[in-house]
């Protein structure tokens, strides 16, 4: 808790203890006492003039009566305090009167009389309202104070159940950010995008820092979060400059308090995994009953479940906190060990973290440092060609005949000769592989503020992963034996550090008390080095030693092994500043430039400015609106224009590296290996610019228990960076990267939070959030670099490898675009594909596939339209409630999975929807190869049950040992409301190209159920 929140509890102790004290010594005896019974200072005249009796009770917003609270007549001395019971009685001179109601601690109100005769009243606390502090770039800013568009997440509102990812936290708790977990695996986080598609090539994702250094919401545990605040629009991000045109996510961790009594917690959680939906595929009473192709050979296999389990997870997180008036600490130890649903993949996981902070020199200077070292190993099937991979097994069971054995009859592995048509047990036992990470982020601040209001801050950063990864394929593996090896092993690793030094110096000040004025200058400067090794070799005498003898395949001596390695180094350099003013509560000005170089950068253009803008008007704090101030808390105009920026991924200069495999020459007497160019050198080479305006409006009415937010905001991006081909020779490389493209996004964002119900025992809180994007690529080519205004991309790969995607100058990406299947044909059993410019229909034949001139019709795009979370949380006494929906509308998915296991035509497992009547004429013939039509592409919208938490809460009030005590069951993908066919509409964002495409071999979504524990000592 924060000192202005302890002292504020203190005082509120206090009042209610003296008014207490009046009130039983018998001063005022009864329902109410006034302020002449207490203070001897009534006018009675003015008594004898009042006409009008008003009673009720004055509550906090937990429903627990205020003692000493109080009630004063506007424009008089007339007044009374609240009794032990929160009660109040006064009378008042008429209909016109005004009640002003106040207590320290809270916000105080005014109310018109009126017709009224009772009047009710629940004070909201100061502290939840304007007064919140909420992060924003290199500092921090009361929420009445903010001009951009910022949302911030406490740790109180995060959701709880088996989330490794600190996204899961946000999902559908911020308008216009979409997080999404397209695949079940445990090792793949979260894809998240901020108000639409920025960049075609370049990083467009929001950049996190997690106490001011650059991570991912992957590197911190979900425990050690404080809170965590989304910088949405460029006047808020323009800051960050090259870094900031995705947004920002700015996550502050825990820390401990002065003058703290030494406080422990232990939260625990076991949670057990499962599909969601498996895929109907047919079963062997389908075979036998003639429905497909395979042949009956006698078993009853279930080859998903063969390879899959439930999975178990186990989380435990131990932290101590305290403080003294001079020092504070933080220390977090958690352990995490997550089954993955597949077989021989999950993840293990121990994080530890320290902060400790000291004042000296009367709180003229702060030292702090902040370590966090997390080991990391997960087990998965790696495999460079991908054989081994998780969804590659997972399609190897679905695709398997279930009337197959697994093993033959003299223990070997049945497999097959059909193409691609592995024993999908034999892929997982006969592999073993893993991949270890150990993460260390060591912080240190020093803060100086030798007077009030002028603080300087230098922090040091270092940030560090080591990593290694290693498979091993044994000799019955099916790639090994179809290739004839005996064994093969890879391994490979890698070290990546970037160190960071930012100076900052800001000085904040009240002058007159109506002006606020706060200004900041700063200098950061960032190195990263990354480097990596692999190997690979084959024909081990043994499977003993796996991947930890790599030199022992004979396919060393052999010169069929192979090795790499590389090194990559890169500098950013930026100073900045900011100026914020605000004037009497009402209006408020900040801006901000930053000025940034890049090593990446080509060399006539390495420096660029990111400035910003943004104004806020406290509509409520006009005069013209003070008889609304009894229903109306919070009325505030926004508006923000800034400049941001995306780096690039890659380096301007020219790249060559010597061929792995080609292009080797014959001299002296030997074969040498030759150089390869990799890149063409683009000395114009300079970073992305997205500018946006953003226009938004903060409301809050009723006392705060019905606000909210509307945003609205155009985002244009030039100089997009994009590969263009160019003749070579006299280029050495086919292509040159160059910034030539320009997009526009447009949208709005609508959060909506109420307070329906609030007694002292129940309480609903609910929070609506909903967004539309509206996307355009308005340009890709110059009078340089030319291409083509359309560009088709395949969204369906082998063996379909057909186009469904038109990327087209002027319209949105996401397009979706195929033949359109109108029925079946009763006597060949093929497609009737409608003719677009007759609307005729024709039976299928081959060459529609590619004809996409004539063919091919709109279907849709895959790109949601609406997106929307639905956050509710209900207390009743010590229990506690919480049901959070999420949901998209309006965009297509191309289902693959019944792409391809719908058709007749292969020789592999099917869908059992493949033996249906299309439109109750007959099935697909085996004659119809596979293609996407318009009958594979489905509607995508759902509302889903994303986690629901049932939890009781007991404070131990006489306990020495221990305060508190919790205890929670949570559900993860309880429902989804949808008619798509396939295992989840849920789809990932980070593909835009081809969005809408529902992968066949998808790790299925799992749910997982969890009980958890959480104690404070």
């Amino acid at each position: 808790m924060k000192t202005h929140e302890n002292r504020a509890l203190f005082s509120k102790a206090v009042l209610r203890a003296t008014a207490c004290l009046f009130l039983a010594a018998g001063v005022g005896i009864g329902p109410t006492a006034t302020f002449a019974e207490t203070v001897g200072a009534m006018d009675i005249e003015a008594v004898q003039q009042q006409v009008v009796t008003v009673t009720g009770v004055v509550k906090d917003k937990s429903g627990e009566p205020i003692i000493g609270a109080n009630i004063l007549e506007k424009g008089t001395t007339n007044g009374v305090i609240t009794n032990v019971d929160g009660q109040y009685t006064l009378k008042v001179k008429g209909a016109n009167s005004v009640l002003s109601v106040s207590y320290i601690g809270y916000k105080a109100q005014e109310i018109t009389v009126g017709n009224k005769r009772k009047i009710d009243i629940t004070l909201a606390d100061d502290t939840e309202l304007l007064d919140e502090v909420v992060v924003i770039g290199y500092g921090t800013q009361k929420k009445g104070d903010v001009t951009s568009a910022i949302a911030s997440v406490k740790a109180e509102d995060f959701l709880v159940g088996n989330f490794n990812n600190a996204g899961d936290l946000l999902k559908g708790k911020v308008a216009g950010l979409t997080i999404a977990k397209p695949s079940g695996d445990p090792n793949v986080g979260t894809e998240i995008s901020l108000r639409g598609i920025v960049s075609v090539s370049g990083n467009a994702s929001p950049l996190v820092l997690i106490d001011g250094v650059p991570g991912s919401m992957s590197t911190v545990p979900t425990e050690n979060i404080a809170s965590i605040d989304v910088l949405k629009d460029a006047s808020a991000a323009a800051i960050y400059g090259t870094r900031g045109a995705g947004g920002v996510i700015l996550i502050t961790t825990k820390t401990g308090m002065r003058e703290q009594k030494a406080t422990a917690t232990y939260s625990g959680y076991v949670s057990f995994s499962n599909w969601v939906k498996k895929a109907d595929f047919m079963t062997p009473d389908d075979i036998r009953a003639g429905k497909t192709q395979y042949n009956d050979e006698g078993y009853d296999t279930d080859w998903l479940d063969a390879v899959s389990r439930t999975g178990v997870t186990h989380n435990h997180s131990f932290s101590i906190t305290g403080g003294s008036s001079t020092t504070s600490y933080y220390g977090n130890v958690t352990y995490r060990n997550q089954q993955g649903v597949m077989k021989k993949s999950g993840n293990e996981d121990l994080s530890v973290s320290f902060d400790v902070s000291h004042w000296m020199f009367n709180n003229m200077l702060k030292v702090n440092l902040n370590i966090v070292q997390d080991n990391y190993k997960y087990l998965d099937k790696y495999d460079a060609y991908g054989v081994n991979s998780l969804t590659q097994i997972y399609r190897q069971a679905v695709i398997r005949n279930p009337t197959s054995p697994i093993w033959n009859e003299d223990g070997t592995y049945n497999e097959r000769s059909l193409l691609q048509y592995y024993n999908p047990v034999s892929l997982q036992n006969e592999s073993t592989g893993e991949t270890k990470e150990i993460n260390t982020r060591i912080t240190g601040n020093v803060t100086f503020e030798p007077i009030k209001g002028w603080q300087t801050n230098l922090m040091l950063a270092s940030h560090r992963s080591t990593g290694k990864t290693g498979s091993y394929n044994t000799k019955y593996h099916t790639t090994t034996a179809i290739g004839n090896l005996t064994g093969e092993a890879s391994l490979s690793d890698n070290y990546d550090r970037t160190d960071y030094l930012e100076l900052t110096s800001k000085y904040h000040a009240t002058f007159a008390g109506k002006h606020r004025f706060e200004g900041m200058v700063g200098y950061s400067w960032s190195r990263n080095t990354y480097e990596s090794a692999g190997m690979w070799n084959a024909n081990f005498p043994t499977d003993y030693f796996g991947y930890n003898n790599m030199g022992a395949g004979e396919y060393l001596t052999d010169g069929k092994a192979s090795m790499s390695s590389s090194k990559t180094e890169s500098t950013l350099i930026g100073t900045f500043a900011r100026i914020s003013y605000g004037f009497d509560n009402r209006y408020n000005i900040l801006a901000s430039v930053r000025y940034e170089g890049s090593s990446k950068f080509g060399a006539n253009h390495k420096w660029g400015a990111f400035p910003s803008v943004s104004l806020g008007w406290n509509i409520m704090n006009e005069s013209f609106l003070e008889s609304t101030r009894n229903w109306l808390n919070n009325l505030k105009l926004r508006a923000g224009y800034g400049v941001t920026g995306v780096i690039p991924a890659y380096s301007y200069q020219s790249i060559v590296r010597y061929s792995y495999s080609g292009g080797n020459y014959y001299r002296d007497g030997k074969w040498a290996k030759g150089l390869k160019a990799l890149s063409n050198a683009n000395p114009d080479l300079k970073w992305e610019i997205a500018k946006e305006l953003n226009v938004g409006l903060d409301w809050g009415v009723l006392n705060d228990r019905l606000g909210g937010s509307v945003d609205f905001y155009v985002k244009n991006t030039s100089d997009m960076l994009f590969d263009y081909a160019v003749p070579s020779p006299p280029n050495l490389y086919t292509s040159t990267l160059a910034n030539v493209g320009k997009m526009r996004n447009s949208g709005i964002e609508i959060m909506v939070r109420a307070i329906p119900i609030q007694t002292k025992d129940f309480e609903w809180n609910t929070a609506l959030t909903m967004q539309h994007n509206a996307n355009k690529l308005v340009s890709l080519s110059n009078d340089l670099y030319q291409t083509e205004n359309i560009l088709w991309q395949q969204g369906v790969g082998d063996p379909v490898s057909q186009y469904t995607h038109k990327v087209e100058v002027g319209k949105s990406f996401g397009e979706i675009w195929s033949l359109k299947a109108v029925g079946v044909s009763e006597k060949t059993g093929l497609f009737l594909i409608e003719n677009p410019e007759t609307g005729q229909a024709a039976e299928f034949y081959q060459e529609m596939r590619n004809d996409r001139d004539n063919w091919y019709q709109r279907m849709g795009n895959g790109i949601p339209k609406i997106s929307m979370g639905w956050n509710n949380t209900f207390r009743y006494q010590n229990f506690d409630l919480t049901m959070q929906f999420t949901g998209q509308f309006g965009y297509k998915i191309i289902n693959q999975q019944r792409v391809f296991y719908e058709n007749n035509a292969h020789a592999y497992n099917k869908l059992k929807s493949a033996a249906d009547a299309i439109g109750g004429i007959r099935p697909l013939s085996a004659q119809q190869s596979q293609v996407v039509t318009s009958y594979y592409i489905e509607d995508g919208d759902y509302l889903k049950l994303t986690n629901m938490t049932l939890g009781y809460t007991y404070d131990f009030k006489k306990s020495t040992y221990v305060k508190s005590i919790r205890f929670y069951g949570s559900i993860d993908n309880l429902f989804t409301i949808t008619k798509y066919k396939g295992s989840d509409p849920e789809l990932g964002s980070n593909n835009f190209w081809t969005a809408g495409v529902d992968s066949r071999d998808k790790y299925p979504t799992v749910r997982s159920f969890t009980v958890g524990l959480n104690v404070t000592f």
